[in-house]
């Protein structure tokens, strides 16, 4: 990867949930940058990146908040909505999240599928954390994160 390229902050980050949330969860609800940037969180979805860029982007919520993009997503009620439609919609939201931000990556590169699981507390062995943000929606938080694989940006952030 070159010395050059310009990678995502977490702005970037927050400027792609604004627009994602608009254009696939929009309820008349904003997604706002949180106040309290240590979210909890009990479910975990991730897309892997590979290819110019190696990295991950990562969404974690609680089942609540994963539980509210699913009634969005496949309108529905909210108790209604299974464990599998709450692991599709988390997995979509981390797959269009990152896709956005893929397309502002150094390139070629591609995306795995997401991959969702329960947890609380999720570790990236021989990663670097790019940019990170916590956003609220419906009074729920969401941590978004963009984590580097390229030793490279290792090297950067023990010479820091």
């Amino acid at each position: 990867m070159s010395d050059q390229a310009v990678l995502p902050t977490t702005n970037d980050l927050e400027d792609i949930a604004g627009q994602v949330w608009a254009a696939f969860l929009d309820d008349g609800h904003e997604v706002v940058p949180s106040e309290d940037q240590q979210a909890p969180f009990d479910l975990s979805a991730s897309v892997a990146i590979m290819g110019a860029f190696e990295g991950h982007v990562i969404v974690q919520c609680t089942t609540q908040a994963s539980r509210d993009v699913a009634s969005v997503l496949f309108e529905m009620p909210t108790e209604e909505v299974s464990e599998a439609e709450i692991g599709d919609a988390l997995g979509e939201l981390a797959n269009v999240l990152g896709g956005n931000l893929k397309s502002m990556l150094p390139g070629p590169s591609t995306m795995s599928l997401p991959r969702v699981a329960e947890t609380t507390h999720e570790h990236w062995p021989s990663t670097v954390e790019i940019c990170r943000t916590v956003v609220t929606w419906r009074d729920e938080q969401f941590t978004l994160l963009l984590l580097s694989s390229d030793q490279q940006h290792r090297l950067e952030r023990d010479v820091a």
